[in-house]
């Protein structure tokens, strides 16, 4: 068993250095990432789901994401999350605690970073065109992103892109550990012009609330 993942990873590496970049590939998220771009903001509703191939369990969670350049707010069920583009509050609405810091912004990616969900590809991925195909009936490019730093957790990502209007569907990490996240998008408000207050945490909703700063 050791001998064969040994194998499947050497065959993995190899394929991927002198993997080329996709022409066809590239269009297609230069397009997407260019339409998202021209947007004021954008407000999406998400469902991520959870896979671990070794346990055989799911685990799924939903909620909105609204985005302003390098700005993000979202919500699921469990936390509050502000980012003004320097500082984040997380807020976990079960431990009524708010963690406070200051993420690197170089090296955090779209699975710590959802402002980057659109656009982390061109810097960190080689990326192969698949083809077209439907996503829960909306006609789709589907796009294969090879990581170029071999010690990210994932092997792989595939993309979904609607043909028609060029936005992100849905996108699937397949973990080097067996375990997976895919995420679906739904709802688009695109052209959203979010007031800057609405990614800085207010202290006086949550008067209630420890706060914890982990800043330096």
């Amino acid at each position: 068993m050791k001998k064969i993942y040994l194998i499947a990873l050497f065959c993995f590496v190899f394929v991927n250095a002198f993997m080329q970049q996709d022409p066809e590939a590239k269009k297609i998220l230069d397009q997407s990432s260019q339409t998202v771009k021209s947007f004021k903001g954008i407000q999406v509703n998400f469902k991520l789901t959870i896979e671990d191939r070794k346990e055989k369990t799911n685990s799924s969670s939903q909620g909105v994401i609204k985005i302003k350049g390098d700005k993000y707010w979202f919500q699921s069920a469990e936390d509050i999350v502000y980012f003004d583009g320097k500082t984040m509050w997380t807020v976990g609405l079960d431990i009524k605690e708010v963690t406070i810091t200051e993420p690197n912004m170089e090296d955090s990616d779209f699975l710590s970073n959802p402002a980057k969900i659109f656009t982390w590809y061109n810097r960190d991925f080689k990326y192969r065109y698949d083809g077209k195909t439907k996503v829960n009936g909306t006609e789709a490019y589907e796009i294969d992103l090879f990581p170029k730093n071999l010690e990210q957790p994932y092997s792989r990502i595939k993309v979904f892109i609607s043909t028609g209007d060029n936005l992100l569907l849905s996108l699937k990490s397949v973990g080097k550990d067996g375990i997976d996240y895919s995420i679906q998008l739904s709802d688009y408000i695109t052209n959203k012009d979010f007031d800057d207050s609405v990614f800085t945490f207010d202290p006086s909703k949550y008067k209630k609330f420890e706060i914890v700063d982990m800043r330096l």
